[in-house]
């Protein structure tokens, strides 16, 4: 059985949006190494997505050389606090 968590991570498109700047790649070169389309990437970094799946973000992550996952775990464990 598959379990889904649907979590808010403000600013996330921003902070990936940024880590693409500064990673000296194009956006398309992203794209393409995390196995996505150009328009789709754009669409993440600038939050016009309503989700994004965690696969999605592990192979940006991988694709940068950043953990967003840690950034998913700690939104998870704050939702299930309150």
């Amino acid at each position: 059985m598959r379990v889904t968590l649907s979590v808010d991570i403000p600013g996330l498109g921003q902070r990936i949006k940024q880590t693409v700047d500064a990673s000296g790649k194009t956006p398309t070169e992203i794209a393409a190494e995390s196995g996505m389309s150009l328009p789709n990437l754009y669409r993440i970094m600038s939050e016009d997505t309503k989700s994004v799946p965690r696969e999605t973000l592990s192979r940006i992550g991988e694709t940068l050389n950043v953990d967003f996952d840690a950034e998913v775990k700690a939104a998870i464990a704050k939702e299930m606090k309150e």
